[in-house]
């Protein structure tokens, strides 16, 4: 199987930590290992990944390199800008082609964290088993342990008694009765954004759905490992739909399965996610960095530079870093997007 990891994005609910030259996949948010090099890590042990790649702005390549130096360069792939994930596999996928014919292609993101490893390689073989029964596209669903606004959702048919379902339909984001109900079902799962199919399925199939990003991406396949492709790249990139794989192919497609997996996923989409992977202390606070804390209680306290202390206070964000902090209540971390919208619109471009 062909590993490919999108590591695009901007990851700002982790502002401060996270910047545009140092996004959330290269941090250590959890030990001492970045998230893409964990990712890479956890893809390399399963036996069946014949190589690894990775999809990324040019911006990002060095610590990229970095981050997984064992990756060759040649493996990664440059996109011209942020076009979200259909065109950035559609990228993946031909380049794939052009250099390997057909094959199995599975498509993880860089940033989320995966514990219970063996139960997600027996997922991983579970859909490449599936993938290759015929032009199926499959999805790895995950179990949810509560009703999670912020995921997309995947419902399913249990027509078998194995893993392996039929796919009814994607929900992106309910709202909280939606996913209430979603839990109490038992026939939804979250969509963890990872993706298993045939190199060919996946083409045919951005053929059908995305006509034009098929076609400007077709017209330049033959320059792929030539000096001349990335420029022809940077031409037509502002012409391929922006758009996700899940609106642009797999709401629009059929032959789609999902498996129902038994490991443990989360997406780290903020500092609350964050603080709940963390061991906590006696009073359920979470700390980092130079940092004190009085009569504190659950809250996560972080500082990558300054000495911070934090006396009587509960449920709190506290992160800082050399030349910003941002202190909000742990129940509102999703807002931390509402500063990095506000320096934007104020050119501060050297907190960005």
């Amino acid at each position: 199987m062909h590993c490919v990891i999108l590591a695009g994005g901007a990851g700002t609910r982790f502002w401060p930590r996270s910047r545009r030259q140092h996004p959330k996949q290269l941090l250590d948010l959890v030990n001492n290992k970045s998230l893409i090099a964990q990712t890479a890590h956890r893809l390399e042990k399963d036996a069946s990944c014949e190589g690894l790649y990775v999809v990324a702005s040019g911006a990002l390549t060095q610590q990229i390199k970095t981050a997984i130096p064992h990756v060759p360069e040649e493996n990664l792939f440059i996109e011209p800008s942020g076009r979200n994930t259909a065109p950035a596999i559609a990228l993946a996928a031909f380049i794939l082609r052009k250099r390997f014919g057909d094959g199995v292609m599975g498509v993880f993101p860089a940033d989320h964290l995966v514990r219970k490893e063996k139960q997600f390689y027996r997922a991983l073989t579970q859909a490449r088993k599936k993938a290759v029964e015929g032009p199926n596209l499959v999805t790895l669903g995950i179990q949810p342990t509560r009703p999670a606004t912020g995921f997309g959702y995947v419902q399913f048919n249990r027509d078998n008694d194995g893993d392996v379902h039929p796919v009814v339909r994607f929900t992106e984001k309910p709202d909280l009765e939606t996913a209430k109900r979603f839990l109490e079902d038992g026939d939804h799962l979250w969509n963890g954004g990872m993706f298993i199919w045939q190199v060919s399925t996946i083409l045919d199939t951005l053929a059908k759905c995305l006509p034009t990003t098929y076609n400007k991406m077709a017209d330049i396949e033959h320059l792929i490992d030539t000096p001349d492709f990335q420029p022809a790249l940077v031409k037509i990139w502002p012409k391929v739909d922006s758009i996700s794989i899940d609106y642009g192919v797999l709401e629009h497609t059929e032959s789609i399965y999902t498996v129902e997996t038994r490991f443990t996923w989360n997406d780290l989409g903020s500092w609350r996610t964050l603080y709940d992977e963390l061991p906590k202390d006696k009073a359920g606070n979470v700390t980092r960095g130079d940092v004190t804390i009085l009569d504190t209680r659950n809250s996560l306290v972080a500082s990558e530079g300054p000495y911070v202390a934090a006396i009587g206070v509960e449920d709190l964000v506290v992160v800082a870093t050399n030349d910003a902090t941002i202190v909000l209540p742990r129940s509102e971390s999703e807002r931390v997007q509402e500063i990095v919208r506000w320096l934007q619109s104020r050119n501060r471009e050297e907190l960005l």
